[in-house]
Order: structure tokens, then C-alpha cells, then sequence
């Protein structure tokens, strides 16, 4: 037999040869062996396989000798031709030939198909489906040989018109989609980030539809794509930071539903099956039942992972009824379960819905034993006058706010409000009231930190200043307004020698008894916060300009209950709202409880026929009440020499894609050759010679980008200057609100523009 000598550049022999390495040593140990086996005249057939012209070169001087067979030289091409028996486009080189496998293949020609749609079917029959999940299915199989495959303009061409008739997606679609597969270096990577803008951009849809104030990264695919395919899926751990975002917008919806009339089941619009987003979730319903609804249950079971299992069964459970107070709880334990007590019973009220005596049972009988721990809690009424005797010591002026009847039930309205005066520091919590929650028991124990009983006699304004000697040094350091009694201008204002300030607001409880639900209770409350809230603005501005410190306190001196029936028994004594003021030492009955001279039900019913919501007994909603603090603070230093941000003029469009915004500069020092730059996806630059120190400049500056953007967008600016013997760079940030496109864009409506 003979030596054949095969030259392998591809590498798409797969019979047995000799592989000729590179190294010097192994070069002459094979041409030994070609040597040895044309002498012996061997039968066998030596194979000499090198994958080089280079290396093919040191056995070239044998071609044309005795015993040596012409040169096989494997050229995929040739290859696959002969194999199919035809000619082949020019386009399918010798490397795709390769990478796509195709030599491996057989004939995968199939009858009636051009050549590329053969091509196709062989890479992955799928891809040509008229499903879409199986076509996406299909894709995430393809590895990055196929995008070399895609950048042919044939195979380009024949699969994008597949995408349109086989999906239904527009041209325009299919065209861009594989624009965007070719330009990807992995189409896993393509189709995550692909994923990735997807479920950004359901999050941008929700928080355009809920008027959410939460900035978001710009578009980088038109939003036809994104919603045209249906929702890949995004592992949590591949999200990156959507998660944190998701959860941003979880909360800002979660604090709309009762002041922006948001229905809680919008949010199951927002979940996706990710453990940290879930784990969020379960924190608010913890807090707010009212989000428990029986869509968000549905939402869960088309879930798979264990996270949503269990949440799922805990929000049933919670569902079905809401858990009694252990009776060994301790004092945080029972605000906890207070906090999501109150929307679970809100809730119940807004939908005129009784509920079960048992739950609100379970807080009295804790409540009634538990008195010794609660008085050496930091949720003690007596905490209202303690802080202002702290902040009092620090020379703050201390402005005690006491809203007769709010309870901590609607501190939700109260914060909703108070929310928006950013230049104070807010805190909450709630506190327990003197027992029982009456108006005579509890307004000036909460004011002054004393029961009423251990109290000198006197009116109100006598009472204070006793109870805060220490710090009304003159006769002008007090002063009592009172929302029932007329009062000058000069009497409402902080003054020099101000240095406590009480407010009596009474209105809530004088409607209190006349009210005939709680939801027009709801109502009473937020016109009364309103006029506080321009009181603490107004407050603000006296402090400012007698360069002082200032701290408000709201708070209240009971709460309320919303009453289910009509007590029938035998009166006790006297009736003081919802309680009997005791004539004697009378057996108590089972259903009332003895609270110093008076007996207070324990159940939800009144002692008059006409009184649907009042006070007197210990429900949470009565027991409970909010204390807000609100703070003065210095501003924020500036952290760079220059700043940037956005004034009152709205984003304008000024073309198809193309925006402009104006801008503030302010500069703490001289600032030279000042350059400004948008950061991917939008192009557009902005140069000032300078600005002088202390001085500020408004520009205007246009900028556009490759998609159309609309809703609060987080753009990111580049700052490029001069400043004194330096050369600074830093990034600035931006919430635009881009405005909504008037018209849909589609083919009539650009046959329209292109009649201009």
C-alpha cells in the first residue's frame, strides 16, 4: 500500500492518521515513519494528516514519489458541495461551513425550500415556528455561530421574512430584532438583556399609569419589540438592580392607595417571581392587609418558586382571618401587630364589614395586663412631654399639636401629607393614651405627662406652665391657640421670646359624633391636617428668620372606634361617650371592664343610639395614637464646585426624537471651559466659556436619542471644567419628564408627516 498525505485545514477528517505536530522532533519522527513504510513496502495505508500549508511544506518533496498518493486537500466548500450534489452561494464560506456544522449534517437540503430556509431549518426547525415562545425557545439554543449566520444578508433577509408572516410582527420589528442579534457578541447575552429591558419596561408603564415620582433608566429598544415579545424570563440573580427598583415603586404604590385612590390589586402588575421582591411583599402585608386581596393570591400561584409557595399560604392564612394578640407579647410585638391590625381593619370599615370581637378582645386583655410594661416603654403617653422637655433644654421652641380623636388608625392621612415638607425631619411612632381614652382623661395627661387626677386646678394655659416651669422663663414664653376660640395674627406667630407653643385642634372630634361612617370620617381628617400643615410652613418661616431651632409635635389624646351594635343591658352609671362614669362599687358585668370610676365595654357597642364612632373604650384604634416629630435642619453642603440641575420649564419635543430641557449652573468658584455631554443612549453636547464664583447661568440644551423616550427618565449628564489650578470631571444625574408621544406612529400617520 501507499502513503497519503492529507492536508486538513478545518479539521474534517475523521478517519485514522497520523497528526503531525509542530514541534522540530515530531516532524522527523514522521518522516521517518514515511520513510520506513515506502521501504518495507507495507500494505496498510499510512495517513499523514497536518492542518498547515506551513506545515505541509516539510512533506511536499514527497509528492510524485513511488508509493505516495496525490495529496487530498479538504475544502469544506468542495466538500459540501459534492455532498449535496449542487453549487453553493457564494456567501457560505469555508469557516461558516465549519462552525455551523454542516458537513455533519447530511443533506439537510429540503424540497420546495431555497437554500437559506434550509439552512435554517438545519440551525433549528423552531426558528421558522409560528409560535413565538417556541421561537424564542429556539433561539436561546443557538450558539454565537449563528450570528455569523444572521450577518449573511440572503439568510438576514429570508429569516426576517419568516419572523413577519410565520409572528406577526411588523417589518420594522423583525428587522431591528435582528439588527440587534448581529450587533450581540452572544445571544444569551442579547436575549437577557433583552429580558432585562422587558421587564423594565413594564415597570415604566406602571409607574407612568400610577403617576409614581420614580426616575428610570432611558430606553434602549423600542417599546414595539419589548412588548410584541412575550416576557422572557429573568432569574433575580441576573436582574442586576431591577429588583430595587421594583421594590422602590412596590412601596411608593403601596403609600398611594389610600391618597391617590390606587386599587391595591395594581400592584400585582409589578410582581415577578424574585425571593427578594417576594420577601418585600411580605413586609407590607405584615403591615398593610389591605393589600391582601384575592387577585394578588391568583398573581402567586402562577409563581413556582418556594418564596411564593409560602407567602402564598401565609396571605391565605391571613386572608381567612387575622391572628389574635398573644397575650405574652411584648410591647413591640403588640405595635407590630397593631400596625398591620389597622389596615386590616380599615380595610374592613371602608367596606362596612363587622369584625369578629375576638381580635380587638384579644389587644384589651393585653392591654388591661400589661399597663407596668407599657409605662416603662418608650410608647407611653408620657413620652409627649418628655421630648419636648428634651428639645426644650437644647433651646429649640417646641410646637405641641394635639388633634382631639386622631387615631393612629388614620396616621396614614397624616403622613401622607406631611410628607412633602422635605426641609424637616420626620419621625413616627405611635403611642399609648391614658386608660380610658376619654377627652377629660387624657388631653392634658398627654400635654403635660401627669395624670389629670395629680394635676393642680386651673384652665388649660395654667396647667401647661406649671408643667413647664422650668422652661418659660417670661409671660410671653407660652402660647395657647385653640381651634374653638378666635385668636389674633401675633398670637399664632413664634415670636423672640416663644419658646412653647401649644395647639388645641378640636374640629375632628366635634364631628366625630355625627359622622355616619368612616369613610366620611377619612374625609374630616385631611381638610384639618391641611390647615396644620400651612400652620407648620408658616411656623417655619418665623423660626428661619429669628434664626431658630424648631420641633412639632403632632399628636392626639385618644383615638376612636367604629361602633356594631347597641349596648342593651342595664345602665352603669353615667354615660361619658362610650364608657359609664361609676355611681358605686356595682358588679361589673363579663363584657365590661373596670378602669378606675369607669366600666368600659369590651366589645364594639355604644351607649347611645346616635353615636356610630366615638371614644371610651380600649379597642387599638382608641388605645393607639400617632406622634409625628418634625424637625428643623441645616441644608446640605455642595459636594462639587459645580452644580447642575433642572428648573420648572418642562422637557419640550423639538423633533422626532429630539428634546430639550433647561438647566441651572451654580458655581461656588470661577468655573472655565465648561463642557457638558449626555451619556449613552442620547447624543448631545453643550459649551460655556465660563461662570464666575457665586454666580448662576440657565442654558438650554438639545439632545436626542435612537429611541423615542416618555415618562420620568434618569438621564446621566457629563460635566467636564476648569476651576481654579485643576481640571474636574463628575456626573450628574437628572429625573426628566419626558412628554407623552401625541400619536402612535404607524404607517398612516407617517405617510401623513411625509406630505410635509
Amino acid at each position: 500500500m501507499a502513503v497519503q498525505l492529507i492536508l486538513d485545514g478545518f479539521g474534517v477528517d475523521t478517519e485514522a492518521a497520523v497528526i503531525v505536530q509542530t514541534q522540530p522532533n515530531d516532524i522527523i519522527a514522521v518522516r521517518r515513519q514515511i520513510d520506513r513504510h515506502l521501504q518495507l513496502q507495507s500494505e496498510a495505508l499510512l495517513r499523514i494528516r497536518v492542518n498547515s500549508h506551513a506545515l505541509f511544506k516539510r512533506f511536499s518533496d514527497y509528492e510524485g514519489q513511488n508509493g505516495v498518493l496525490p495529496t487530498q486537500h479538504l475544502i469544506p466548500r468542495v466538500l459540501l458541495a459534492q455532498s449535496l450534489n449542487i453549487g453553493l452561494p457564494i456567501w457560505l464560506s469555508d469557516e461558516l461551513i465549519i462552525t455551523l456544522d454542516l458537513l455533519q449534517k447530511g443533506d439537510f437540503l429540503t424540497p420546495h425550500q431555497s437554500f437559506e430556509t434550509s439552512l435554517l431549518i438545519a440551525c433549528d426547525a423552531d426558528l421558522l415556528s409560528s409560535d413565538i415562545h417556541e421561537f424564542i425557545v429556539a433561539l436561546t439554543r443557538q450558539n454565537t455561530q449563528f450570528i455569523q449566520l444572521l450577518a449573511v444578508s440572503a439568510v438576514k433577509e429570508t429569516f426576517c421574512r419568516y419572523i413577519v408572516s410565520g409572528l406577526s410582527l411588523t417589518e420594522e420589528i423583525a428587522r431591528f430584532l435582528l439588527e440587534e442579534l448581529v450587533k450581540a457578541d452572544d445571544i444569551k447575552c442579547f436575549l437577557h438583556t433583552l429580558a432585562y429591558q422587558q421587564h423594565l419596561d413594564c415597570l415604566r408603564r406602571f409607574v407612568s399609569t400610577h403617576q409614581l415620582n420614580q426616575a428610570l433608566p432611558p430606553k434602549i429598544y423600542p417599546v414595539s419589540l419589548l412588548q410584541a415579545l412575550p416576557l422572557l424570563a429573568l432569574p433575580e440573580k441576573e436582574a442586576n438592580d431591577l429588583p430595587d427598583k421594583f421594590i422602590k415603586a412596590l412601596h411608593a404604590a403601596e403609600r398611594s392607595i389610600p391618597a391617590q385612590g390606587i386599587k391595591p390589586e395594581a400592584i400585582n402588575d409589578l410582581l415577578v417571581d424574585w425571593p427578594q421582591l417576594l420577601s418585600e411583599l411580605a413586609v407590607l402585608t405584615s403591615e398593610n392587609a389591605t393589600l391582601i386581596t384575592q387577585a394578588l393570591l391568583d398573581r402567586l400561584r402562577t409563581f413556582s418558586s418556594q418564596e411564593s409557595r409560602d407567602l402564598l399560604t401565609a396571605l391565605q392564612q391571613r386572608l381567612d382571618s387575622y391572628p389574635l394578640l398573644d397575650a405574652t407579647a411584648i410591647v413591640d410585638d403588640a405595635l407590630n401587630w397593631s400596625s398591620a391590625y389597622f389596615d386590616y381593619c380599615r380595610k374592613a370599615f371602608l367596606a362596612k364589614q363587622p369584625l369578629d370581637d375576638l381580635v380587638n378582645l384579644s389587644f384589651s386583655e393585653w392591654l388591661l395586663a400589661q399597663q407596668a410594661r407599657i409605662s416603662r416603654s418608650g410608647h407611653d403617653w408620657r413620652s409627649v412631654s418628655d421630648q419636648a422637655c428634651s428639645y426644650l433644654e437644647q433651646a429649640y421652641t417646641v410646637v405641641i399639636i394635639i388633634v382631639d380623636a386622631l387615631s393612629a388608625l388614620n396616621q396614614d392621612i397624616l403622613l401622607d401629607e406631611l410628607n412633602s415638607l422635605d426641609y424637616l425631619t420626620l419621625r413616627q411612632q405611635m403611642l399609648f393614651s391614658p386608660l380610658p381614652t376619654l377627652t377629660e382623661v387624657c388631653k392634658m395627661a398627654v400635654l403635660t405627662g401627669r395624670p389629670v387626677s395629680d394635676q393642680q386646678s386651673g384652665n388649660q394655659e395654667a396647667i401647661l406652665r406649671h408643667a413647664y416651669q422650668n422652661y418659660l422663663a417670661e409671660e410671653k414664653s407660652l402660647k395657647v391657640i385653640q381651634s374653638w376660640a378666635e385668636s389674633s395674627e401675633r398670637t399664632e406667630r413664634i415670636e423672640e421670646q416663644t419658646q412653647l407653643m401649644v395647639l388645641f385642634e378640636n374640629r375632628l372630634d366635634e364631628r366625630l359624633h355625627e359622622c355616619p361612617s368612616f369613610s366620611k370620617h377619612r374625609e374630616d381628617i385631611r381638610p384639618i391636617i391641611r390647615q396644620i400643615k400651612r400652620s407648620i410652613m408658616g411656623w417655619c418661616k418665623d423660626a428661619a428668620r429669628l434664626n431658630k431651632e424648631v420641633v412639632f409635635f403632632i399628636t392626639a389624646d385618644h383615638g376612636m372606634t367604629v361602633t356594631q351594635e347597641q349596648y342593651a343591658g342595664q345602665a352603669l352609671g353615667e354615660v361619658k361617650e362610650r364608657v359609664y362614669k361609676l355611681r358605686s362599687s356595682a358588679q361589673m358585668p363579663n363584657e365590661f371592664a373596670l378602669v378606675g370610676d369607669y366600666a368600659v365595654p369590651k366589645k364594639r357597642c355604644r351607649l347611645t343610639t346616635n353615636a356610630w364612632l366615638t371614644h371610651g373604650g380600649l379597642t387599638p384604634e382608641e388605645v393607639l395614637i400617632p406622634f409625628i416629630t418634625l424637625s428643623s435642619k441645616p441644608p446640605l453642603p455642595n459636594v462639587t464646585p459645580l452644580d447642575l440641575k433642572l428648573t420648572d420649564a418642562p422637557c419640550i419635543v423639538i423633533a422626532n426624537k429630539h428634546w430639550q430641557i433647561e438647566v441651572l449652573l451654580t458655581a461656588t468658584t470661577t468655573i472655565n471651559n465648561i463642557q457638558i455631554s449626555f451619556a449613552d443612549p442620547f447624543n448631545g453636547k453643550e459649551s460655556i466659556d465660563s461662570i464666575r464664583a457665586n454666580r448662576q447661568q440657565t442654558i438650554k440644551i438639545n439632545f436626542n436619542s435612537t429611541q423615542d423616550q416618555e415618562g420620568l427618565t434618569e438621564i446621566e449628564l457629563l460635566l467636564s471644567y476648569d476651576c481654579t489650578d485643576s481640571h474636574e470631571k463628575n456626573t450628574k444625574r437628572l429625573s426628566v419628564k419626558f412628554p407623552v408621544a401625541l400619536l402612535e406612529k404607524d404607517a398612516g400617520t407617517q405617510n401623513f408627516e411625509d406630505m410635509f
